[in-house]
């Protein structure tokens, strides 16, 4: 999925959660990203394979989120490919996960991923690890769910008692 309208910097958003990729793709395109879309590890190598500016062989993505845990290529996998050929700086990766166990944070840091986030995602925590992996000296809003949707992957919350 590509937003033909944007004009912000190029992500690649993986996941193979289809609910949750194109909750994701929505909201980032809504605040100025331009957004393209993978549904596995294969199809991001791929992609990152595909987006190469050829004046200067370097990605056109100026960041990938990428969840860790998919069939096939897994998110780990993904991010040993990209460390391969590209620095943090040149493309950093934003990993997304369900998965809190200190060992699988430290293995995704270990091997180059510039941030670590746990699901269900906070949409102003992910604006916040945007901002600073792509050195963008922006206010984050506390209130950056404002565009009405729920956070990607956040269970559905009872209206009395707020849980």
């Amino acid at each position: 999925m590509i937003s033909p309208q944007s004009t912000g910097p190029r992500l690649l958003v993986v996941d193979d959660n289809d609910d949750n990729r194109d909750m994701l793709a929505r909201r980032l395109q809504r605040r100025g990203y331009e957004v393209d879309t993978a549904r596995s590890g294969a199809d991001a190598l791929d992609a990152i394979d595909r987006a190469i500016n050829p004046d200067n062989a370097q990605p056109d993505y100026a960041l990938v989120l990428l969840d860790v845990m998919m069939p096939g290529v897994n998110g780990l996998e993904v991010l040993q490919y990209i460390r391969q050929r590209y620095t943090k700086s040149q493309l950093p990766v934003l990993m997304a996960t369900a998965r809190s166990d200190s060992d699988d944070v430290i293995e995704a840091l270990r091997l180059g991923a510039n941030d670590y986030m746990i699901k269900p995602l906070n949409f102003a925590e992910v604006i916040a690890a945007l901002d600073v992996a792509l050195n963008r000296d922006e206010d984050v809003d506390a209130d950056a769910d404002a565009d009405g949707e729920a956070d990607a992957d956040a269970p559905a919350r009872d209206g009395e008692s707020g849980l």
